[in-house]
């Protein structure tokens, strides 16, 4: 039978019930084909000091900025179903714990509230700075602004200290945040109770709209760590490096340990690999 696509309200039942070769039935319940909605097994491996202030960085920012700061060998990973997710670092250089999140596979949307939860509760930091991006060409301002001259963006859940303010631009309504681990640690430090810690976010200025969450958490990809989808200048990620770890009360602009230099082994994504990029869903702040 035709069915009216604009009408208000489904057809009743009788309308609906005929015989075998009906193809659509609109009462019929869908199927979903995400993953079920499990609780998550997540762990962490390795000996992490706790107890500290935390980098979290993530996305297209935290997997660029990755590649060209010295982090030193590998302190730990965090595991999601036994599949890599988070890796995590002790530069000598800081006093803080860096955690680089999801550069070999992302996260579905059921399992990011368990994931930045276990984050929080596992390490236990003092205070929290995260890195992610933001679309530069969705952003809502009073004027349009060009990749090149769009600023770095930050939303906190306390005052900003002078050197974000200095810098950087806050993240201002009706803009949302689109990316989903980011905006659910932040969603979690503004709503702990007690209100002893403090989450800043830096967003970086993307020139697309970042892919939303995939249905399933997929095995570890190695194939595309060397390609990035934008690549921001040297003197801007060392500018965004620095108010990152002023957030949490560091000041890591002497020597050249802590220097951030582009990387080598960064290149446009291929264009195979940029049709094969999928995902569903999104989470908001």
């Amino acid at each position: 039978m035709d069915i009216d696509p604009l009408a208000d309200t489904v057809p009743p039942r009788y309308a609906v019930e005929s015989d075998e070769e009906d193809e659509y039935n609109p009462l019929e319940p869908k199927t979903a084909e995400s993953e079920p909605v499990t609780t998550p097994e997540i762990k962490l491996a390795g000996s992490i000091p706790k107890d500290r202030p935390l980098i979290f960085a993530s996305g297209d920012a935290g997997k660029y900025w990755a590649k060209g700061i010295k982090l030193g060998e590998q302190a730990g990973s965090i595991y999601v179903n036994k599949i890599q997710v988070g890796l995590v670092f002790a530069p000598s250089w800081s006093k803080s714990t860096v955690i680089v999140s999801e550069t070999f596979t992302r996260l579905p949307l059921n399992y990011i509230h368990d994931y930045a939860e276990f984050i929080l509760n596992e390490l236990k930091p003092n205070s929290v700075s995260l890195l992610d991006v933001y679309s530069s060409p969705t952003y809502i301002s009073p004027e349009p602004i060009a990749q090149q001259d769009a600023p770095i963006r930050y939303l906190s859940t306390a005052p900003a200290d002078s050197t974000s303010k200095s810098t950087a631009q806050p993240f201002s309504p009706p803009n949302m945040i689109h990316s989903n681990t980011s905006a659910a640690l932040m969603s979690l430090i503004a709503s702990d109770p007690s209100q002893s810690l403090k989450g800043t976010l830096f967003l970086l200025p993307f020139p697309k709209i970042p892919t939303p969450p995939p249905k399933t958490l997929k095995s570890s990809d190695f194939s595309h760590l060397s390609e990035d989808e934008y690549q921001w200048s040297e003197s801007f990620m060392n500018t965004a490096q620095n108010i990152l770890f002023a957030a949490v009360g560091e000041s890591i602009s002497d020597g050249e340990a802590a220097a951030w230099h582009t990387p080598k082994n960064s290149h446009p994504p291929t264009s195979s690999a940029k049709a094969s990029t999928f995902g569903e869903g999104g989470m908001y702040i």
